[in-house]
């Protein structure tokens, strides 16, 4: 005769316990050539939840548990004929294959359906994953060790991953002897943890500054000024006429003080100065006249004309219709460019 099986469908619907006959009696069914009974749970539970075997069994009694029930899981959630089922087969479908060797019950629970989620943490041995069981890009950052704020992962003296601890303001400095330190920047400077540098009172030395390194833009606004003071007669007619002045450096001439030494007695005694080209200062005539006494200064603001480089020359065109008297100095102020 072929062998059969029956399946006898049970709904679970709360915790507690349900019971499976296994007497001879009553398993199998009388007039039936069977070698399997089998369960199916379906339905919704709540742990713990347990299947457990009533009745004294015939060696080599068989039944099959197919659980397809949806169990919240608990503290020991699920046993079926005193073995605990684990987490992860509840929370998939799986068989359990009980079998009476004649003294116990001998549970094989496998799975079954779609066979996901079936290999858990604790089913792993130690050190069982290997790198070579890892795909590349495998690990995101999600799964590695939290460092905690500031640290960052390098390699110590001895090659090993290591956590360092960054500090705010702080580098991140080689060292041949630990593979890296954290260190803040001190001596001539300092900084920030938003990045702002300042450089300490006095730090920058006359040996830091490289030579012809500091320009006159550089200086401030009065370490930029300087002045020429030069003599003007008018007393003899070979005084009187064109003299030309060699400029040191790069300047502008932004002001011309002229003070009277001599007075001029007969007649006005007149100055116009003119740059390299011959192009006269805009605005830098001087007239001495009868009028001013010994000490009396006439001031101009030449405004055009007036850049020099290094090497031009400044023309002193003077003219005086009667010789004789008058004498001045001349001041140029200039502006170092």
């Amino acid at each position: 005769m072929s062998k059969r099986k029956s399946s006898i469908h049970v709904t679970v619907s709360s915790s507690g316990t349900y019971n499976v006959d296994v007497s001879p009696n009553t398993f199998p069914p009388t007039g039936l050539q069977l070698t399997k009974l089998s369960y199916v749970f379906s339905g919704s539970a709540t742990a713990p939840y347990t299947i457990a075997p009533t009745g004294s069994p015939d060696k080599d009694t068989f039944v099959e548990i197919v659980w397809n029930a949806n169990l919240t899981v608990g503290v020991s959630p699920l046993q079926i004929f005193g073995v605990n089922i684990p987490n992860e087969l509840i929370a998939s479908k799986f068989i359990a294959e009980c079998l009476y060797d004649g003294a116990a019950w001998i549970v094989t629970v496998r799975p079954s359906f779609d066979e996901v989620g079936i290999v858990d943490s604790d089913r792993l041995a130690a050190s069982s994953v290997t790198t070579a069981k890892i795909a590349d890009d495998a690990i995101t950052l999600a799964k590695v060790d939290a460092p905690g704020t500031g640290k960052i992962i390098y390699g110590d003296g001895s090659g090993d991953p290591k956590y360092l601890t960054i500090q705010d303001a702080e580098f991140i400095i080689g060292d041949t002897t630990l593979g890296a330190t954290a260190q803040t920047i001190s001596g001539d400077a300092a900084i920030s943890k938003t990045g702002a540098l300042t450089i300490a009172n006095s730090a920058v030395t006359t040996a830091k500054i490289d030579d012809a390194a500091v320009t006159p833009a550089k200086l401030s606004a009065s370490a930029r000024k300087s002045m020429v003071a030069i003599p003007v007669s008018f007393e003899t007619a070979g005084e009187i006429g064109v003299v030309k002045y060699t400029m040191c450096f790069d300047c502008t001439v932004d002001g011309i003080e002229a003070t009277v030494t001599k007075p001029a007695a007969t007649d006005t005694a007149t100055i116009i100065f003119k740059d390299h080209g011959g192009s006269v200062l805009t605005g830098s005539q001087v007239d001495i006249t009868t009028g001013l006494v010994l000490g009396n200064i006439v001031s101009t603001t030449p405004t055009a004309n007036n850049t020099f480089s290094a090497g031009e020359q400044i023309t002193f065109e003077t003219s005086k219709t009667t010789a004789g008297s008058g004498n001045c100095t001349v001041v140029l102020c200039l502006t170092h460019d």
